[in-house]
């Protein structure tokens, strides 16, 4: 297993608008170029008030490292389950790969604390766990490093959709 962690603060209005960017469908093409994602279909979208469960199929466009690339034949995508629970101010994520479902799993928390007037700090952090024998710590940090890196650019992304609101 490895485990990530990423913080940033936003200059915002409020916890809600934050929480906004992320469900807004332009806000998230954005971040998928970003990500060098191909495609995003969305499977389930369920808000039962308390929680709002978003589930998506998503297809990377990107070439993974060859230690990657020979666990896995034909195109890699995963099953992403967001929640969001709006009591706590909290998003879980996990993300299942369409291979070795049974074996590979990430686990990601957003947390979002107001902590002055105009400013909302984000945590975002979580565990990569890989369970394939000599390579999977290899693997599970190169995975959390991946977003780890990915990190500073999207939380520019968020900001810069954030300040056009205004």
């Amino acid at each position: 297993m490895a485990s990530f962690r990423t913080e940033h603060v936003f200059r915002a209005s409020s916890i809600a608008e934050v929480f906004a960017a992320y469900f807004d469908a332009e806000h998230q093409a954005e971040q998928d170029r970003l990500a060098e994602l191909a495609e995003r279909t969305v499977l389930e979208r369920d808000d039962g008030g308390d929680e709002l469960r978003l589930v998506s199929r998503v297809v990377p466009r990107r070439q993974y490292p060859g230690f990657v690339r020979a666990l896995v034949s034909g195109p890699l995508s995963y099953t992403e389950t967001l929640r969001w629970h709006r009591r706590t101010d909290e998003i879980e994520q996990e993300i299942r790969p369409s291979v070795l479902t049974q074996r590979v799993a990430i686990a990601t928390r957003y947390r979002l604390t107001a902590t002055a007037p105009g400013e909302v700090h984000r945590v975002f952090e979580g565990d990569v766990t890989v369970d394939l024998a000599w390579i999977g710590g290899r693997v599970a940090r190169w995975v959390a490093a991946e977003i780890e890196r990915s990190g500073p650019p999207s939380a520019a992304c968020t900001q810069a959709w954030l300040d056009r609101q205004t």
